[in-house]
Order: structure tokens, then C-alpha cells, then sequence
């Protein structure tokens, strides 16, 4: 099963991840609702921006991401899971991802706690390049034709 990443134009949420689940014989599409925020240079705990999102109301079945590209700053996963226990959190998920250095990150599930996945992002792009690509991108509104876009296929993992 592979997620794909689906823009939207509304304001809330920041994105929409969806995969096609095939376990049960059938193609079921689940979504994920994703609301994503950066850690600003200008503000010295994460948990300040965090807090904040977690003080508003969004549905129960949302994932929060935490793009935490503050430099000079030491980011201590521990404490962050350790006050994610105390906080009222709306969200289904909290995620953490860090970059380490130019090609290295760190994915953390912060809220419930949970696994840190290190990812080394070149390798893993070219890994992912090899993959046959089973969506087009189109344009809409260009022309009234039809066109054969060929044999439409899903790939299984």
C-alpha cells in the first residue's frame, strides 16, 4: 500500500494523504486529514507551537506535522513525548520530522508516543524513481478531447 499526497485548496487541511487499502480483496481508499506547521526561528520551544495547535479545535481524526527546520537548536524528543502525556491533544497523530543534516532526517510519532524512523532522503529518492508511476498528472480546463492516457494500473507492494 503506498500513500499519495493530494492537494487541496481549503485552508484546513493543509493536505490530504490518501492510499488504496487491498487487504480485503477490494480497492478501499482511506484518507488522512493533515494539518502541517513549522517551527519558526523566532520562537525557542517547540512545544510553544504545538500548544498552540493543540489549543484549537480540529476534528478527532487529524494528524498534526511538526517541520522542525529550526537550526542551532537542540530538539529533545523525550521531553516533547513526555509533554505530549499532558497535553489535551485534538489530533489522532502528532509527528515530529527533523532534518539532521542536508540528506538526513528524523520522523518521530511524538503523540501517542511511538517509533522514530530515521531516513536517509537521497537514497530513499532514488529508491523511489525506480517505482512505475501509476498516476498523471493532468491540466484541466485545456481542451474538450478525450485522449488515451493507456492501461491504467495499481501496482502492489
Amino acid at each position: 500500500m503506498r500513500w499519495i499526497e493530494i492537494e487541496t485548496a481549503d485552508s484546513t487541511p493543509d493536505t490530504k494523504l490518501q492510499r488504496i487499502d487491498q487487504s480485503s480483496g477490494h480497492n478501499v481508499i482511506q484518507t488522512r486529514n493533515i494539518e502541517i506547521v513549522d517551527w519558526e526561528e523566532n520562537v525557542d520551544d517547540i512545544m510553544e507551537v504545538i500548544g498552540k495547535k493543540c489549543s484549537r479545535a480540529y476534528p478527532g481524526h487529524y494528524l498534526l506535522v511538526v517541520n522542525a527546520r529550526h537550526s542551532g537548536k537542540v530538539l529533545d524528543l523525550g521531553r516533547v513525548i513526555e509533554e505530549m502525556k499532558k497535553i489535551r491533544s485534538p489530533f489522532l497523530e502528532v509527528w515530529i520530522v527533523a532534518f539532521i543534516e542536508r540528506d538526513d532526517l528524523k520522523v518521530v510519532r511524538v503523540a501517542p508516543g511511538g517509533p522514530a524512523i530515521d531516513l536517509k532522503a537521497r537514497a530513499e529518492l532514488q529508491k523511489a524513481k525506480k517505482q512505475k508511476p501509476f498516476l498523471r498528472r493532468g491540466v484541466r480546463g485545456t481542451d474538450t478531447e478525450f485522449r488515451d492516457l493507456g492501461l491504467v494500473y495499481l501496482p502492489i507492494p
